[in-house]
């Protein structure tokens, strides 16, 4: 029925263009309320709870300021989704897919789904320490149920879009009381909090964990999902109409972040007044090399049910982070190969992808390995990152592409500089001998370790630098007719 519908809009507004936008109301600022919250559960994923016990447990306070300018630079990119969203009607994947040519589109199309299913691991995995936590299972029961009970809350969606959106908002609100309750029971070093968000400073061995909550915080698959999330609320194709709703989708996120930001900073502080620089009595081991991340942090918090607490808030980050996954993949598939899976087969084969390795390395590895392999997860997305950012912003500085709506040339300057910043860190990260990716392969004194090292590093790294330069340079040949609505058949 989209064409009907749509073609029905058209013949309504010929005959009477919409009135213009009255004043600024909370009632309709609410109607965009919903895509904000879904995309900040990235944020609070346990992905990034790991990030942030990392960073707790080995820098103490001193990288809360990368949480927070993370973050504020995730808010900023959330705006650039909304104007590609709601001005151009594409989604990121549709954008880049009549951009490319098949080769290059099919390949991005790879990376997309790689950016899905790994992003995934780390919400499989957190479910399976929740359960193992509350109920004494092993972790590898746990993962494996994660399918099912994605599966409980992807069926809430025939009541449509508010009802998963208010599932989700709940669920936010379940982590941050749980972690506030828990930070006022710690009690946290006012003097070391305050320098630690103001003033910027990299500790030796940071840089791993930086690029950690680089990677955990501004998380790639989120530019895919949120471009085609803001597209569920409908908006009468005028300039006006469109500039107020691009401002309320832009305003609308900020909220959902900053309670992120206030939760992130809640676990970084807990990890570093209970770990870093402390003890541990009966080894003599400095606490910081003996936890492992999500398994083992209950054991510091302060509270008496405090590894209850603690399961709850992983269980809820990471239930919610894998609906919010599925929905991603099904609008990478969409837009790269126009294809279009059933929401539940979705939900199957990303799940079933994640748990596989997942469950493996639960039932031959180790704790510590599960915990590891959440580490590597977020240091390669945060490699990742440029091939949905790049993209992004080359559309949103295109006079070709955006016409009326392209960003100002002071603000595309201020992007590219930014983009930069993140494909030239991340690069760095990746390759070097202390960042903790390749560079601690290639170091290593285990020859095998050492030519697998080289070997994983040197494609990875030349695909990183052509694809991108090729996303960068090549000439944007496709522009919009933003007067047109297009429907969307999935929508959140």
């Amino acid at each position: 029925g989209g064409a009907g519908a749509a073609a029905g809009s058209g013949s309504g507004s010929e005959l009477a263009p919409p009135p213009p936008p009255g004043r600024l109301s909370w009632r309709e600022f609410l109607r965009f309320v919903g895509p904000g919250w879904l995309v900040c559960i990235a944020y609070v994923d346990p992905g990034n709870y790991q990030a942030d016990i990392q960073s707790g447990a080995e820098t103490g306070y001193q990288m809360l300021w990368v949480v927070l300018w993370t973050s504020l630079l995730s808010i900023y990119v959330q705006v650039l989704c909304v104007r590609l969203g709601q001005c151009a009607r594409l989604t990121l994947s549709e954008a880049m897919a009549e951009e490319y040519p098949k080769p290059w589109r099919i390949t991005f199309w790879i990376v997309a789904e790689f950016m899905v299913v790994i992003t995934d691991l780390p919400e499989v995995i957190g479910i399976g320490f929740a359960l193992n936590l509350l109920l004494g299972w092993e972790t590898w029961v746990g993962v494996v149920l994660s399918a099912a009970t994605t599966m409980l809350f992807l069926m809430t969606q025939r009541w449509g879009t508010k009802v998963m959106e208010g599932i989700i908002f709940l669920l936010v609100g379940l982590i941050s009381i749980l972690l506030l309750v828990e930070w006022g029971k710690v009690g946290i070093d006012g003097p070391a909090f305050a320098r630690g968000v103001a003033v910027p400073v990299v500790p030796p061995g940071g840089a791993f964990a930086a690029a950690g909550v680089l990677g955990a915080v501004v998380m790639p698959h989120n530019l895919f999902l949120h471009t085609a999330a803001v597209q569920s609320r409908k908006v009468p194709r005028t300039e006006a109409h469109i500039r107020r709703a691009v401002f309320l989708g832009s305003v609308e996120p900020i909220v959902p972040i900053l309670v992120t930001i206030i939760i992130n900073m809640c676990i970084t502080s807990i990890a570093a007044e209970k770990i870093y620089g402390a003890v541990d009595p009966d080894t003599g081991e400095l606490l910081a090399d003996e936890v492992q991340g999500n398994s083992d942090f209950c054991k510091f918090l302060a509270v008496k049910s405090g590894c209850a607490l603690w399961a709850m808030a992983l269980l809820a980050a990471g239930q919610s982070s894998a609906i919010t996954t599925t929905y991603t993949g099904q609008y990478i598939m969409d837009g790269f190969l126009n294809m279009r899976l059933p929401m539940w087969q979705r939900a199957i084969l990303t799940r079933l992808t994640a748990i596989v390795p997942a469950v493996l390395v639960a039932v031959f590895g180790t704790t510590s390995m599960l915990n590891q392999m959440v580490n590597f997860v977020n240091a390669s997305l945060a490699l990742l990152l440029p091939f949905a950012l790049v993209p992004l912003v080359r559309f949103c500085t295109s006079k070709k592409k955006m016409g009326i709506w392209v960003a100002s040339r002071v603000e595309s300057i201020f992007m590219w500089t930014l983009t930069g910043a993140v494909l030239i860190i991340n690069a760095w990260v990746a390759i070097a001998p202390g960042g903790g990716m390749f560079g601690a392969m290639y170091t290593s004194d285990d020859p095998t370790l050492k030519w697998l090292g080289i070997m994983l590093m040197v494609p990875t790294m030349a695909f990183y630098f052509v694809a991108n330069a090729y996303m960068i340079f090549k000439p944007i040949s496709k522009s919009i007719d933003w007067t047109v609505d297009k429907e969307h058949a999935i929508v959140i």
